[in-house]
């Protein structure tokens, strides 16, 4: 397995970078609902679904955490994880545009360490700061869109202009 080389982990255990698989699967919401075509990103070092959306009828719509672990779950129980590529995944090296992720707890805690080294960093150490959580997230398969999206901010390339017309 391929570990991050997390300088800035305290903990005794380094982040295991991400091994995305995108792929679709059929989602059954609750037990008396018809099964939605899902599409989804599951990280095999985890192993866990990352990010799922409904893709049917037109819909687009971002599951929540809690179908998040159900999905997991069901994809654990057909051992999914062991043979991605037999069930239709395919690999990918950064979450698809579409995808708003979600993040293990240690994840969690590696982004809230390095957020409190870049509040503490001078000039002289910003850089370094930027570039280790520019590592640290290509390493798990995100972009700074994706922690927009994730967040629900706006997305930096765009801005309002007069008139209701974007710029990018």
């Amino acid at each position: 397995m391929n570990w991050l080389d997390n300088v800035s982990s305290d903990c005794d255990q380094p982040i295991a970078a991400a091994c995305l698989m995108e792929g679709h699967w059929r989602y059954q919401p609750h037990p008396f609902a018809d099964p939605v075509m899902c599409r989804l990103v599951i990280d095999l070092a985890a192993p866990r679904v990352v990010a799922a959306q409904v893709i049917e009828t037109g819909l687009e719509q971002d599951l929540g955490s809690s179908a998040l672990e159900d999905l997991t779950q069901a994809l654990l129980e057909q051992d999914v994880h062991y043979r991605p590529g037999a069930w239709g995944f395919c690999p990918c090296v950064v979450l698809p545009t579409w995808a708003r992720p979600s993040f293990s707890e240690q994840q969690i805690e590696e982004l809230e360490r390095i957020q409190g080294y870049l509040v503490d960093a001078t000039e002289d150490t910003i850089q370094d700061v930027l570039r280790l959580r520019e590592e640290f997230l290509r390493g798990i398969g995100v972009t700074d869109r994706h922690i927009m999206r994730a967040t629900g901010a706006p997305d930096p390339g765009t801005a309002a202009r007069k008139g209701n017309r974007m710029v990018n």
